[in-house]
């Protein structure tokens, strides 16, 4: 029984993964979600002020950043900066039949930063 209990701790140790962990930057927000299959995730401000934001896609899907002036197919692993002026918001849209997840650092904020999830219709 001694045997069997090693050998499930070993099979376990090895089934375990780790994740680099990169420095975290001071005043930045980090959130890592999975946007559901249909739907939108709009980021914004409490009080409508300019920030920054870098996003990275993770996994398979289709996944389109729209902002006010563009919109762009993400590439999976591929990362992308973009600047959000006042009163403005940014949207990553999920078109796909599965979830997406993505990685977010919001940054140059200076309040409260708002996630909301949208279905698509």
């Amino acid at each position: 029984m001694k045997l069997f209990s090693v050998l499930l701790f070993f099979i376990a140790l090895q089934s375990c993964t780790v994740q680099r962990i990169e420095k975290k930057e001071k005043g930045s927000l980090y959130i890592n979600t999975s946007i559901p299959a249909h739907s939108s995730l709009a980021i914004s401000t409490e009080d409508a002020s300019p920030f920054s934001i870098t996003a990275k896609k993770t996994s398979t899907g289709r996944l389109k950043i729209l902002n006010e002036s563009e919109e762009i197919e993400m590439e999976k692993n591929k990362t992308y900066t973009l600047n959000v002026n006042q009163k403005g918001n940014i949207v990553f849209l999920n078109q796909s039949n599965q979830g997406t997840n993505i990685q977010l650092r919001v940054y140059n904020h200076t309040s409260k930063i708002i996630q909301k999830t949208n279905l698509i219709h």
